[in-house]
């Protein structure tokens, strides 16, 4: 049987007023390598290349799908690579290098590293290929973004996390890479939420789990480190679901990122209390509809600051019905 989420994932891609095909019958191709390559064949000249940070979660797989969908709505060829790690910076670049050198028409980034000014980027800036981050922003502000407001989303985070705590006790910060602005903005979001409680503080953040789950070893020694931690904000599903079996014995509350088929269960069943919601699917989706606004012509703003709903809980039943509908 189908999981109820991924249901509701179907029938919040109805939004857009489509269905997803079998592979085959749409005009993709796969290759399966070192790193992974997608393909959507159209006629059309015009091509978007996109590289992304990996396709090794649902997430991931999610903003892919949403790519294809958009890319298919507007006539566009997408291709469409992924290195094998999200830690892997040098072959992300070397993925994007190669788009650059087929000149795709508009090529899209989820950074691993948002503050270089790596070789690709330069030769796009050569030969006038625009360049849309996604997901994760370039710290260079010139260069556009589509994703959620990250910052934000981390002080909400803190805010519910708080309250759920009666504003008394330690928390920790389980996150991504920050070398990625995404994770940073998160972080400082929930600081300057923290910075407001006179009787809370953050007593540890840990970088580096943005895909990745912490080891059974690497939670027992902060528990022990920090006795008195009441609860942990993690900066992805990934981390989040790592934590929970370990630490629901000891009371400490978890709250998360990414709306994800196992997530959305573990938000259903108690063991993380908070997710904001970012749906990779919207985020592809709109990227590309960004992108193909942008390539046409039209106005388009700097930033595309996509909707991330703080999820409960008690608010299931309403994300329950909103994407039934």
């Amino acid at each position: 049987m189908q999981s109820r989420h991924l249901l509701n994932t179907k029938k919040y891609m109805k939004r857009y007023g489509i269905l997803l095909a079998v592979a085959a019958g749409c005009g993709i191709w796969l290759w399966w390598g070192g790193e992974k390559k997608d393909v959507i064949s159209r006629s059309d000249p015009y091509r978007i290349g996109v590289v992304t940070k990996s396709r090794t979660s649902e997430y991931w797989m999610m903003i892919q799908s949403g790519m294809e969908t958009a890319a298919r709505q507007a006539g566009a060829e997408l291709i469409l690579f992924s290195p094998e790690s999200e830690a892997d910076q040098e072959a992300q670049e070397k993925l994007a290098g190669s788009l650059v050198k087929k000149n795709v028409d508009v090529l899209a980034v989820a950074p691993i590293d948002s503050g270089t000014y790596p070789e690709y980027r330069k030769t796009a800036e050569k030969k006038g290929i625009p360049i849309v981050s996604y997901d994760t922003p370039f710290e260079d502000p010139d260069v556009p973004y589509v994703g959620i407001d990250n910052q934000k989303a981390g002080y909400r985070l803190a805010e519910y996390l708080c309250e759920a705590l009666e504003h008394q006790g330690d928390i920790g910060v389980i996150a991504g890479d920050l070398r990625q602005l995404n994770h940073r903005q998160r972080v400082e979001g929930i600081c300057d939420y923290i910075e407001k409680e006179p009787n809370m503080q953050v007593v540890f953040v840990e970088e580096g789990y943005g895909n990745r789950k912490l080891s059974e070893t690497e939670i027992h020694k902060l528990q022990d480190q920090y006795p008195e931690i009441r609860g942990i904000i993690a900066n992805s599903a990934v981390a989040a679901l790592g934590l929970v079996d370990e630490v629901k014995t000891h009371n400490i509350l978890v709250v998360s990122h990414d709306a994800q088929s196992d997530s959305i269960e573990a938000l259903r069943d108690g063991s993380i209390s908070a997710l904001i919601a970012q749906y990779g699917y919207e985020i592809g989706y709109e990227t590309i509809s960004y992108i193909d606004a942008m390539y046409k012509g039209k106005n388009v703003p700097k930033k595309k600051i996509l909707e991330a709903e703080l999820l409960t809980g008690e608010s299931l039943e309403k994300y329950d019905e909103k994407y039934s509908q």
